[in-house]
């Protein structure tokens, strides 16, 4: 079956009305998570003024609802900020984007620290903003034993928005980082965005 991951970037507090929205069009739910973005102006980031927290939405929806649900996402009042529809499949391959896209998202999972180095180093060949989730790795029998518990190491998962012909040289950059260069480090994959859309906030209060 034909579906679509839906993946929305909205204001701290402004996921689960729109998560209302997605079901307004026939949507069935969805996961929030909460992330912090980082400014594409360096100059910000230095100063510690370019972070602010976001909530990403994410919600996995099947034909025939796609179109509606698109609609009701992208209409609704509580989005401002940034969303994609990428193809997806519960039961199989998902197909192909058909001709050119213009957007990839990449996500990196990395150790805990090494986000903003990775976008640093993005944004040497893009200026874009991006996207940090902190998590943590799975128990694993060289993980650290303490008492009866085991600590697992901290990870963090940065999402950026690239243009599409600028995806392999950003990977290449990306992979070249010293905090890549030890096996299990970090992992990277890219999604081929079939629409984006783009809703900035109002300059009128």
């Amino acid at each position: 079956m034909k579906s679509s991951l839906f993946f929305a970037v909205v204001d701290e507090g402004k996921a689960d009305g729109l998560m209302r929205s997605v079901k307004k069009g026939g949507g069935r739910g969805g996961t929030i998570l909460t992330a912090r973005a980082s400014a594409s102006n360096s100059l910000l980031c230095l100063l510690g003024l370019g972070d602010s927290r976001k909530e990403i939405l994410l919600s996995m929806v099947d034909e025939p609802l796609i179109e509606p649900v698109w609609n009701s996402l992208v209409n609704s009042k509580h989005f401002r900020g940034t969303a994609a529809s990428f193809a997806a499949s519960w039961d199989g391959p998902s197909e192909e984007p058909e001709g050119e896209h213009e957007w990839d998202l990449i996500s990196i999972i990395c150790n805990h620290g090494h986000g903003d180095d990775i976008l640093a180093a993005v944004r040497k060949i893009q200026p874009v903003g991006g996207l940090i989730v902190d998590g943590r790795g799975t128990a694993q029998t060289w993980d650290i034993p303490f008492f009866w518990a085991h600590l697992v190491p901290e990870k963090e998962v940065v999402f950026v928005f690239v243009p599409a012909h600028a995806t392999d040289v950003v990977l290449d950059a990306v992979s070249s980082l010293k905090s890549f260069k030890e096996e299990g480090s970090g992992i990277a994959f890219t999604l081929a965005a079939q629409r984006t859309e783009v809703r900035q906030k109002s300059s009128v209060s």
